[in-house]
């Protein structure tokens, strides 16, 4: 990838929340953002996605099968049509490490399975991708803590909104964060100084596994 990558942000509305922070993340650092609110629409015209380094879907809350399991196949299947090389990052829960146990999962009887089988489809999808899940988010500004990658299962805690935007624009210009599958969270000390090493230190995902 360039230095400079065209990163496209689906999904969630970007002018709020997740979406405009990674979004501002992203153009902090040089890269050039489009944003993509509308996936049927994306499908009619996928002319957005010519040139797109990297794809960062952020699902929209409510109807897990619609705004996360369909619109992940929907973006995979445009990517593989017309930006085959693009990295795929999944906006993801911490909670789909916990299963059925985890209070998030019993909100209804369709998040768990529509953000599990959304992850396998990026696994199996065939681009490069990295699937982040993040803990709890809070708005706590951007460095005020360390910030742990963790591929315990079950791993929880809290992380700034900001230090999780940066990670994932970090995924993005990292070779060493493809096919990799990892919540994160923040804890006392100091922000991440060297994102090559923190991405290499993660294992890589094996065919079929169920992180």
């Amino acid at each position: 990838m360039s230095a400079v990558a065209r990163i496209v942000i689906a999904g969630s509305a970007y002018r709020a929340g997740s979406g405009k922070v990674i979004a501002a993340a992203a153009a902090g650092r040089g890269h050039s953002v489009g944003y993509v609110d509308d996936l049927d629409r994306l499908a009619r015209d996928p002319g957005e996605l010519a040139g797109a380094d990297a794809l960062i879907l952020v699902p929209k809350r409510g109807d897990a099968p619609v705004h996360t399991e369909r619109a992940t196949r929907t973006l995979l299947d445009l990517a593989l049509g017309h930006c085959p090389d693009a990295h795929f990052v999944l906006f993801s829960s911490f909670a789909v490490g916990h299963g059925p146990a985890h209070p998030l999962n019993r909100i209804n009887d369709t998040l768990l399975p529509s953000r599990v089988a959304a992850e396998r489809m990026v696994r199996e999808s065939g681009l490069p991708y990295t699937v982040v899940r993040p803990t709890w988010m809070t708005d706590d500004p951007p460095g005020s803590h360390a910030l742990t990658l963790s591929q315990n299962p079950w791993g929880d805690g809290m992380v700034s909104r900001h230090d999780l935007a940066e990670a994932i624009v970090a995924a993005v210009e990292q070779g060493a964060a493809r096919s990799t599958t990892f919540s994160l969270f923040n804890e006392p000390g100091e922000p991440v100084a060297d994102w090559a090493a923190a991405f290499a230190a993660l294992r890589r995902d094996e065919p079929e596994e169920e992180l």
